[in-house]
């Protein structure tokens, strides 16, 4: 049995088969609405009596709408295989007597008179039928069984009724099958049978599990997924044919089953039942009869009638007021509806919710399915209203929707329209930046005045102006143009979007300089300005980072992190704080800032907190962070802002997190990440150097040089933002230039010590210090650790004691240096950085962990130090470095080098001298 929760069904429609054959004649009439799946349970009762060995003949008919005109059509098809497989003997036994009436309905039978009699008498004909059914019985028991009996012609329907009359006496089980709430199942004939029936069934819906099961049958990989079966049923409702639809979704090539068989269906039932059917597809939610009446011009008796016939046939549900039955019929209905129908319906739904005063969100939603310029002036209005009324809920998707439509009902010139642009991309801002510049772009061109134009510009939040794309909206106004506070603001916008000019950049720092030590922040302008211009500071690292960072913080100290003020200049000011590190980091404004805006849930706080987690060592929850931050953006990487997706990056590479690193490569490929602004393809660059530097050292330094070159001509040269420099020594250094690393990590600790910011100075240090020898090298290491330790970077403060620790014989001293380290690494959740993984942690026994000095040497190995540059570095003989390393291969399980990378992670660098 293939039909799931047909058991009771097939039951009895077996027992009446089973009846039959025992000599007990009996009718079945099966029952439903449309799809429930009656003529699947015919197929198997066909399936099940075809399977019994030889007691039954099983004859079959399915009635069609076409056929409907051609007499007896049902008997033929019912009788007319028997009686040409029949031999002359057995033709003549069954014709013989009253049979022989019907004789005529069989060309080629035996006896066959070759013409139809003129005139023949139907009563006569169906009593011969009658005989002949009869007689064919009496030879060997029948099953009969009739599909859609409903729309069968009305002398078969007058036969069968004949046969339902005497068929207690006969072996034969009658089983038909008729749709409810077809017009053609209430004709008196098809009553009768009703009446004259042993045995009616009506197959329920089917549950939850029987729905998994219709799609474990149909071999549907999807069976096993709970939330796809409870969203089939949800759409379907149980009934068969619905699921059907509902699991063919969008993969459509042409109409479906359904919409082909209820269009079909209403085209036989009165007119007023269809225009019901469109109307309460319409109107949704709102479908009360009243409104029902309104759209259809019919009355409250026609209409009531008209949702009845619809709940007969299965496509509406019993509640009230009146809803489909499942939301696949309601989209069924929709597609069968004409574009001028739907126009029609849709034009007059508005003006009915308009005129009974519904909100305007109502009616905007029937205006945005009308795709023509509204023909009733208050209509632009309404949707104005409605795009308000979603601003204000929080939907700005929905908003702009409204305000899009409203655009039709413009001209495509003139002020007016400009400035519903303004509006569009203003609540497009939210949601999509590059369409809120593309519309703004437009208005600018359609608004009257210098000073209009100019004003409008600055509406745009100014985190906006970070995007390339900018460039041509601010290329066409002036700040001149504006009043003294728009003119500030529109300076802040033009100065942003030239950020990447060095001389410019430069003119910015100046232009910061020259507002003296305490700015002026008194109003959003002025506030604006400063941020823009702290930016351009941090970028160049034209100004010490604690100033950068006292002014940093004084700005977050004037908006709440809930204001519109903030969401605009926030990305800017957590890339300043960043950059600024701990030499003037706001102590508590990003955790405040994220609590503070709880509701929103702001993505950009919530990876800077991520990123700020991750520089001060904290790296199993900057991950955790990191990823609710991608959550909140649903994945959709092509709006984040410029200071998000630096900040992910930034988690991925500190706390070594493949995914997140793969997630954003494979997102920015080379053409998306080609027309992103500098900091996005800087960050890029940086990241795909940092995945490639174990396996493949050449291609990550030429990324991160490309890099350096893109910052370079931008005039970008704070290390903290873009260690490009740091990173690229370490590599070639590991290629074996070293004069080439030694010149760019100077360069380096030149601009770290300039900017300032600890973090950078103290990791540039540790690289320098690797790169040179005696006491030099000790005087430079020692800097880094006492640098690192006042940064908070736990996890550089690491690196630096084992790079420490390694620099000196083996003793008490380097053990201290090595076990704060481990503390510290572990503390950081980063057991790569002591040659330990997680496994190695919490197996049993004492042989699952590297010892100190195996962890040291682990970590040159993974430097990409030979053996002899290991011994040479550690003051010990090279017999002794491969002792440790085939040591380290068999508490490992690997076979050589060539898998450490694998057991420390795709980014295993050393302890020394990784980036």
């Amino acid at each position: 049995m293939t039909l799931p929760e047909r058991e009771t069904e097939l039951r009895l429609l077996c027992g009446a088969i089973t009846a039959a054959g025992a000599g007990e004649g009996s009718v079945t009439v099966l029952t439903g609405p449309l799809g429930v799946g009656k003529t699947a349970l015919l197929k198997e009762v066909l399936r099940s009596a075809e399977a019994r060995p030889g007691a039954m003949r099983v004859l079959t008919a399915s009635a069609s709408r076409t056929e409907q005109d051609f007499d007896f059509g049902i008997a033929c098809q019912v009788l007319e295989p028997v009686v040409a497989e029949a031999d002359e003997h057995d033709a003549e036994r069954w014709f013989a007597g009253t049979g022989s009436a019907a004789r005529w309905l069989f060309p080629g039978a035996p006896g066959w008179p070759g013409w139809e009699p003129d005139g023949h008498n139907d009563v006569l004909t169906t009593h011969g039928l009658v005989a002949l059914l009869a007689a064919i019985a009496a030879d060997r028991p029948l099953v009969v069984l009739v599909d859609d009996l409903h729309v069968g012609d009305r002398q078969s329907l007058t036969w069968l009724r004949q046969c339902a009359r005497r068929i207690r006496h006969l072996p034969c089980a009658l089983v038909v099958a008729v749709r409810e709430g077809d017009p053609g199942a209430d004709r008196p004939a098809l009553r009768e049978l009703w009446e004259l029936a042993k045995t009616r069934i009506r197959p329920p819906n089917l549950t939850e599990d029987g729905v998994a099961a219709a799609l474990r049958a149909a071999a549907d990989t999807r069976a096993g997924d709970a939330r796809f079966v409870a969203a089939c049923h949800a759409a379907s409702a149980g009934n068969p044919l619905y699921l059907a639809e509902a699991v063919r979704g969008d993969h459509r090539t042409g109409p479906s089953l359904l919409q082909e068989r209820l269009a079909a269906q209403l085209a036989v039932l009165p007119p007023a039942v269809g225009e019901c059917a469109k109307a309460i597809a319409v109107l949704g939610e709102h479908a009360e009869p009243w409104l029902v009446e309104r759209l259809t011009g019919g009355d409250s008796v026609a209409v009531a009638e008209a949702v009845r016939a619809l709940a007969r046939l299965g496509v509406l549900g019993p509640a009230a007021p009146p809803r489909f039955a499942a939301p696949v019929v309601r989209a069924a209905v929709e597609a069968s509806t004409t574009a001028p129908e739907d126009l029609r319906l849709r034009v007059r739904a508005a003006t009915v919710f308009h005129e009974a005063g519904f909100a305007a969100e109502t009616v905007a939603a029937q205006l945005l399915e009308v795709p023509a310029p509204s023909p009733s002036p208050w209509m632009p209005e309404e949707l104005r209203t409605a795009a308000d009324a979603a601003t204000r809920r929080g939907q700005p998707e929905t908003a702009a929707r409204y305000l899009r439509r409203a655009l039709l009902d413009l001209p495509p010139d003139g002020p007016e329209r400009g400035w519903r642009l303004v509006d569009l991309a203003l609540t497009e801002a939210a949601f999509d930046v590059p369409a809120a510049l593309r519309h703004l772009t437009q208005a600018v061109g359609l608004l009257p005045t210098p000073r209009e134009r100019a004003e409008a510009v600055t509406l745009l939040p100014l985190s906006a102006f970070l995007r390339p794309e900018a460039a041509v909206l601010v290329g066409r106004v002036r700040p001149e143009d504006a009043g003294a506070q728009a003119g500030l603001r529109l300076e802040a916008r033009i100065r942003l979007t030239r950020c990447e000019d060095p001389v410019l950049l430069a003119g910015a720092v100046d232009r910061l300089r020259e507002l003296g030590p305490e700015p002026p922040v008194g109003t959003l302008a002025e506030r604006e300005l400063l941020a823009v211009l702290l930016h351009a500071a941090a970028l160049s690292a034209g100004m010490p980072a604690r100033t950068v960072a006292e002014l940093t913080e004084r700005l977050l100290r004037c908006a709440p992190a809930s204001s519109t003020e903030f969401a605009g200049t926030a990305p800017l000011l957590i890339i300043c704080a960043f950059a600024a590190g701990s030499a003037g980091q706001p102590s508590s404004w990003l955790e405040s800032a994220v609590g503070e805006t709880a509701e929103g849930r702001p993505a950009s706080l919530i990876a800077a907190r991520a990123a700020e987690l991750a520089q001060s060592g904290q790296l199993t929850r900057a991950r955790s962070t990191a990823w609710e931050a991608y959550g909140l953006i649903g994945g959709d990487l092509a709006e984040a802002t410029e200071s998000l997706v630096m900040a992910l990056v930034s988690v991925a590479i500190i706390a070594r997190d493949e995914r997140l690193a793969a997630t954003l490569v494979e997102h920015f490929d080379e053409t998306t990440a080609g027309r992103a602004g500098l900091h996005v393809r800087a960050a890029l660059l940086m990241l795909r150097g940092a995945v490639a530097a174990v396996e493949d050292p050449r291609g990550a330094l030429a990324r991160f040089l490309d890099c350096g070159a893109a910052l370079h001509r931008a005039g970008w040269r704070n290390p903290a933002l873009f260690p490009w420099r740091t990173w690229s020594a370490w590599l070639q250094r590991r290629l074996g230039d070293r004069v080439s690393a030694g010149e760019l990590i100077e360069d380096e600790v030149r601009w770290a010590r300039r900017w300032g910011a600890p973090v950078a100075l103290g990791r540039a240090l540790r690289i320098q210090a690797s790169l040179t020898s005696g006491a030099e090298a000790d005087d430079v290491l020692a800097e880094s650790i006492g640098i690192s330790r006042v940064s908070g970077d736990r996890l550089e403060l690491a690196r630096a004691l084992l790079a420490e620790g390694a620099s000196l014989p083996d003793g008490a001293a380097a053990g201290d240096l090595f076990r704060e380290a481990y503390r510290l690494a572990e503390g950081c959740g980063a057991p790569w950085l002591t040659g330990r993984t997680a496994e190695e942690k919490t197996a049993a026994g004492p042989s699952a962990a590297l010892s100190e000095a195996e962890g040291r040497v682990v970590a040159f190995a993974l430097d990409g130090l030979t053996n002899g540059e290991i011994a040479a570095e550690i003051s010990v003989s090279r017999r002794a470095v491969e002792k440790h390393l085939t040591n380290c291969y068999r508490k490992l399980g690997i076979s050589g080098r060539a898998e450490l990378a694998e057991v420390f992670g795709a980014w295993g660098f050393g302890a020394r001298s990784s980036a």
